[in-house]
């Protein structure tokens, strides 16, 4: 076992012990909506600690996505990691308009990273507009799950 595997593997209980009590009951309010997550994603080990949402067509972070963001900084710093921040939209608006907004997430999650002390070279951002939902269909409901940012570590 390499170095990186021993370290994922470390990270991996710390952080599955620290999401135990996560509920993953979702709702469709609009704190959830906003920012934070109440259930998780088995989106490639994405789960509701590192996923903010957002308000249709906006950017902004409301008070409960900022402490998810100081919780996930001191993670990140405390193991010495690097992150590649995901914007995301719904399926609505132009590919391009989606793909800004998209980084516009992105790039203000980093913004709050750093702000939080997680150093800019330890940070990457990239949008997939509409390109990745994790919802299918033409409903609030599915939007909303859609707009969003992910915190991917490695």
């Amino acid at each position: 076992m390499n170095i990186f595997q021993k370290f994922y593997l470390t990270f991996l209980v710390i952080f599955l012990a620290s999401c135990s009590s996560v509920s993953t009951d979702r709702t469709n309010d609009a704190t959830a909506i906003s920012a934070s997550a109440t259930g998780a994603y088995s989106d490639g080990g994405i789960t509701s600690n590192n996923v903010l949402y957002f308000a249709y067509d906006r950017s902004d972070i409301n008070s409960a996505g900022r402490a998810k963001i100081r919780n996930l900084a001191k993670m990140i710093k405390d193991n010495d990691l690097s992150v590649r921040v995901e914007g995301h939209c719904d399926e609505r608006g132009t590919r391009e308009y989606n793909l800004a907004l998209g980084e516009q997430r992105a790039k203000t999650v980093a913004e709050l990273l750093i702000i939080n002390g997680v150093p800019s070279s330890k940070i990457s951002t990239v949008s997939y507009g509409e390109e990745k939902p994790v919802a299918s269909g033409s409903n609030e409901n599915s939007w909303s799950k859609n707009r969003r940012a992910l915190v991917k570590t490695f």
